[in-house]
């Protein structure tokens, strides 16, 4: 008698993630989403994981995520994903604004990013970026902690 596993054996090989991320319309994309100020998501009525429900706001979340993820520090999302967060407070405005347009490009719905203005104030930063997507272009104005 053959042993019988909890998991059924899948034959995967005619997946590719790449196909299924790139045949999504960029306009009906979304994602769920996040106040990164305390670390939460953000819920419905219904108290459900609330969904972006523009393109617009699916750009503003997916920067945010780019800009508040430690590059290097999550196996998960290799080493394209994320800023250099934990080396700002040393760097000059300069360092940090290619730091960011860097991260923010690699990501393959965001065309061009320019950060307009960076303004420090203590451990704050006040952030004025302008993103061009695949769908469309949004400002984003974020204060982030150093």
């Amino acid at each position: 008698m053959a042993e019988e596993s909890l998991f059924p054996d899948l034959d995967l090989s005619d997946l590719n993630e790449i196909e299924l991320t790139e045949s999504v319309v960029s306009e009906t994309k979304w994602t769920y989403m996040i106040d990164y100020r305390n670390r939460r998501a953000i819920l419905n009525d219904e108290g459900y994981p609330q969904k972006t429900s523009t393109y617009a706001e699916y750009l503003v979340q997916t920067a945010l995520k780019i800009l508040n993820t430690e590059r290097f520090r999550y196996v998960l999302y290799g080493e394209e994903v994320g800023v250099e967060r934990s080396e700002w407070s040393s760097w000059e405005n300069v360092e940090i604004k290619r730091d960011m347009e860097e991260a923010l490009t690699a990501h393959m719905e965001i065309v061009r990013a320019e950060v307009k203005s960076i303004e420090r104030d203590g451990q704050e930063m006040y952030l004025k970026i302008a993103i061009t997507g695949l769908a469309g272009i949004v400002e984003l104005e974020e204060a982030v902690s150093l």
